[in-house]
């Protein structure tokens, strides 16, 4: 278990095959997914799952691990980045699920040609929100901006860790990561 926790810590972000797991380990996959079970309960890792009206569709597709602790991450700095972002977003939909029993949810999306948005927050079967994160960058992601004419409704931010200037290109917003977050519904 500690070794499948140690490769755990660089695969954070990326979506999880514990197919190939189980074949580098030369365990089986019944296991690792007991262990990552218990990496759960021990709140050492959090699942992130994809999004999907058709839940039995949505959990056939690979999840994506994140460590509660940021300090456990190897990576370059987005991935750390990326980590910190989807605890915060986690945090705060446990926070609206425990204080007003809403249906809120924290997923990420990717399409089988490979278009991917970091997280989305849907509340019930919807999508309130679609979340990019970036270092800094001055143009939107472009699966960003096809998932936010795809689901107008949904908000569509990309947060910047150092953000110079805040801006609009059409639906998509370009935030400073630490005011978004600090300014999310609570």
């Amino acid at each position: 278990m500690r070794l499948f926790a140690e490769m755990l810590r660089s695969r954070v972000g990326s979506p999880l095959s514990l197919a190939s797991i189980a074949r580098d380990l030369n365990l089986s996959q019944v296991t690792l997914a007991k262990y990552l079970d218990i990496l759960e309960a021990l709140f050492i890792v959090f699942v992130v799952r994809p999004w999907h009206r058709n839940i039995a569709r949505a959990t056939l597709q690979a999840p994506k691990v994140y460590f509660f602790d940021t300090g456990l991450v190897l990576g370059d700095d987005s991935i750390r980045f990326e980590n910190l972002v989807a605890c915060h977003l986690l945090k705060n939909v446990q926070w609206q699920q425990d204080t007003r029993g809403a249906p809120v949810d924290l997923h990420y999306i990717r399409t089988k040609d490979g278009a991917e948005v970091d997280f989305c927050l849907s509340q019930g079967d919807t999508l309130a929100h679609l979340v990019e994160c970036k270092l800094s960058d001055a143009k939107p992601h472009r699966a960003l901006v096809r998932f936010a004419e795809q689901w107008p409704k949904a908000s569509a931010v990309q947060l910047l860790r150092e953000c110079k200037v805040e801006a609009d290109f059409g639906s998509v917003q370009l935030r400073n990561a630490a005011v978004w977050l600090a300014s999310l519904e609570v």
